[in-house]
């Protein structure tokens, strides 16, 4: 079967040569597998004829970064259980007779634990006022602001761009 893929070739050249160059160190061990290494050639070959010549770049990357992510979470996770099981063993060979694998109890003081309340800086709250029954002139003051202190010109143009705004927004 004939395909575009000119990396192929050298792909599976330098497949044999480090199969050759593992097979002295691994003593044979490259023989053994050798029915799996081309079992998985050839899924290669029938996945990429299937995959557009321009987007074979893309799917070997994604595949090569799919593989080493998934070598870094099992290196991860042998990392992880060799590192627990040797405290374990550890911990076993030192036995209850107090040797140093064995864990101290520590007591730490509640002190320690919590941090010590922040002191009032913040001025209180008032929750609540009595309502005013009655309002004086210079009460309203503060709150009031005259709309025609500057002439009703500025206020009208403002209604009248907000009524426009309005009527251009409707279909």
């Amino acid at each position: 079967m004939k395909t575009n893929m000119p990396f192929l070739p050298k792909l599976k050249e330098r497949i044999a040569s480090l199969s050759a160059g593992f097979k002295a160190v691994l003593g044979g061990l490259f023989d053994k597998t050798a029915g799996l290494r081309m079992k998985i050639l050839a899924l290669a070959d029938k996945l990429l004829v299937k995959v557009p010549p321009h987007r074979r770049r893309l799917v070997m990357a994604a595949a090569g970064g799919l593989a080493a992510v998934l070598l870094i979470i099992a290196i991860a996770g042998l990392a992880a259980r060799g590192g627990s099981g040797s405290r374990r063993a550890s911990a076993e060979r030192s036995g209850p007779s107090g040797g140093h694998g064995e864990m101290q109890r520590v007591i730490i003081p509640p002190d320690e634990l919590f941090l010590p309340f922040e002191p009032d800086f913040v001025p209180g709250v008032m929750l609540e006022r009595e309502r005013r029954s009655e309002w004086t002139a210079e009460d309203a003051a503060s709150l009031w602001q005259d709309p025609l202190r500057n002439g009703e010109q500025e206020w009208r143009d403002m209604i009248e761009k907000n009524i426009d705004d309005i009527m251009e927004s409707v279909p």
